[in-house]
């Protein structure tokens, strides 16, 4: 993978999630772009270039959040190496199980990330039902345009 593609990816996707999670949420959410990406680059090239995408990018989320370090790192990266395993299986070039994998994931991350708060702050992190219900139909409205970002910019 061209060094300089692997840069441009990776600070586009961290310039817009902060973008659209500080300027433009409608209602108070915004899509997690990250996990989305992550899911595209794991489907595109494999778990492993997906665990590397989704780790860095999970340091950054870790770095904006108060709460459980390193939380966000694993479990970006659990969710490549899932969705690379999946790959093998499933057909993910197509828009249909791109959207099912990502609304699959979407509640399993909430779960997964307030879990971890339950286990190393002892307070379950529970975003509200709002979040968790319409967040999965966000990042399905904005998956298609990244998995084409991934697409054109992820060279296999």
């Amino acid at each position: 993978m061209n060094i300089v593609a692997a840069i441009v990816v990776f600070l586009t996707g961290v310039f817009v999630q902060w973008l659209w999670s500080t300027h433009f949420p409608i209602w108070g959410l915004s899509p997690q772009l990250l996990l989305i990406m992550t899911v595209a680059v794991a489907a595109r090239n494999g778990a492993a270039a997906g665990q590397c995408y989704g780790f860095a990018w999970g340091l950054f989320l870790d770095v904006l959040s108060a709460h459980v370090f390193g939380a966000h790192a694993l479990g970006l990266t659990l969710t490549a190496y899932f969705s690379g395993v999946l790959r093998r299986q499933v057909d993910v070039a197509s828009a249909a199980p791109q959207l099912i994998l990502i609304a699959l994931l979407t509640p399993a991350y909430f779960l997964y990330y307030g879990t971890a708060g339950w286990l190393f702050e002892r307070d379950f992190l529970w975003s509200g039902w709002v979040v968790f219900l319409a967040t999965p139909l966000y990042n399905c409205l904005a998956a298609p345009f990244a998995f084409e970002f991934t697409r054109r910019f992820v060279d296999v």
